[in-house]
């Protein structure tokens, strides 16, 4: 039996950010993402943004988080938001924005801009994250919207430019499957953006990670094909797996990135479990994807808390852990995930061990 990680719960296991107001973010706040920005030249544009005039500027994170309504007159469902809060690197808050920094009104996102996932590529930020639009299915009268993942660019963080639904990717064609869990790791390998994604074609079970190139974020992209499936557990229904937060570079061609797993129990309750993964860059081959995973750590962290377990609004979907944010910080992986659809929540174990038990698991492979 494997030896547990010490995770720890940041700020006594209460949400960092929960609903608030009576409009956009009144429902459910959760899946964030988070940027560390140190206090460097090319950083300082989105830093004095973000801090707002009169702050001095200092070494701050940026969390860029779905929200949802408690109501949405007019629409099938509550669409989704993304905001914006400041943080110490710490995570201790400075400031929330009043105001979302993408909200759903182009055709493709109609119905919701969800889950975004942001990095520094190049000379700006981008933005990848799912825009849902209703859809016709004649074929399957229950399958109302279709997931399309997309791309928006920033100089600040604030200021945000949609470059639309990235091409390539199976979303971008109308009556396709839908495509989710779109993450661009940070930097160029053999000269291309690389993107981790999960196609939802066919079955729960069938979900899997793919990974694909462009020459830029916006694409139009290549679909290598599957990456990696959830690991197997004969106490769920069925098992399926995506991308989390965008990795962490580690040199030398490796990145750590923090993924999911989502379960249905017997009884048809979700679990959403968080899982690591170790790719290697220079010993795997970038057109045969499967090849990349040096090793990986199933179920690390669970919902335990009652912020995790428990859903207590109409949007939420409780049983849920869901991180699409983290960054290191004085030896530490801090974890910015979602619990049960409805808060966002924190957590950090330390970098050094959970490498080790990464790298325990290479050995093994080996």
């Amino acid at each position: 039996m494997r030896k547990e990680l010490n995770v720890e719960r940041l700020f006594g296991g209460q949400p960092l950010l929960s609903p608030q107001g009576s409009s956009w973010e009144s429902g459910v706040t959760f899946n964030a993402a988070a940027v560390h920005l140190a206090l460097t030249d090319e950083n300082l544009p989105a830093i004095r943004a973000l801090l707002g005039r009169g702050e001095e500027p200092r070494e701050i994170v940026a969390l860029h988080y779905r929200a949802r309504p408690s109501e949405d007159p007019g629409f099938p469902f509550t669409r989704s938001y993304v905001g914006v809060s400041v943080h110490e690197p710490d995570l201790t808050p400075i400031r929330r924005f009043e105001a979302p920094v993408l909200s759903p009104e182009e055709p493709y996102e109609a119905l919701g801009s969800e889950d975004p996932r942001v990095i520094r590529f190049d000379d700006a930020w981008w933005m990848v994250y799912c825009g849902v639009a209703p859809l016709d299915d004649p074929q399957d009268p229950k399958r109302t919207w279709v997931g399309s993942l997309c791309v928006a660019r920033s100089e600040d963080l604030v200021n945000w430019t949609k470059c639309g639904v990235a091409e390539g990717l199976s979303g971008d064609v109308p009556g396709a499957h839908s495509n989710k869990d779109g993450v661009l790791f940070p930097d160029r390998i053999d000269g291309k953006a690389v993107m981790l994604h999960r196609p939802m074609a066919g079955h729960h079970r069938d979900w899997g990670t793919n990974l694909a190139v462009a020459d830029g974020p916006a694409g139009p992209y290549e679909d290598l094909g599957w990456v990696h499936g959830p690991q197997r557990n004969d106490g769920y229904v069925a098992s399926w797996c995506g991308a989390g937060a965008t990795p962490i570079a580690l040199g030398r061609g490796r990145y750590l990135s923090i993924e999911h797993t989502g379960n249905y129990l017997p009884e048809h309750r979700r679990k959403y479990v968080l899982d690591a993964f170790l790719y290697d860059f220079e010993r795997g081959d970038l057109r045969r994807p499967e090849t990349l995973v040096a090793a990986r750590l199933d179920d690390f962290m669970r919902p335990e808390t009652e912020f995790e377990v428990k859903g207590p609004f109409a949007d939420s979907v409780g049983n849920v852990l869901f991180c699409c944010g983290a960054y290191v910080y004085d030896g530490w992986l801090y974890l910015v995930y979602g619990g049960g659809d409805s808060f966002i929540l924190a957590a950090r174990v330390r970098l050094a061990e959970l490498l080790c038990a990464l790298e325990e698991r290479a050995l093994v492979a080996a």
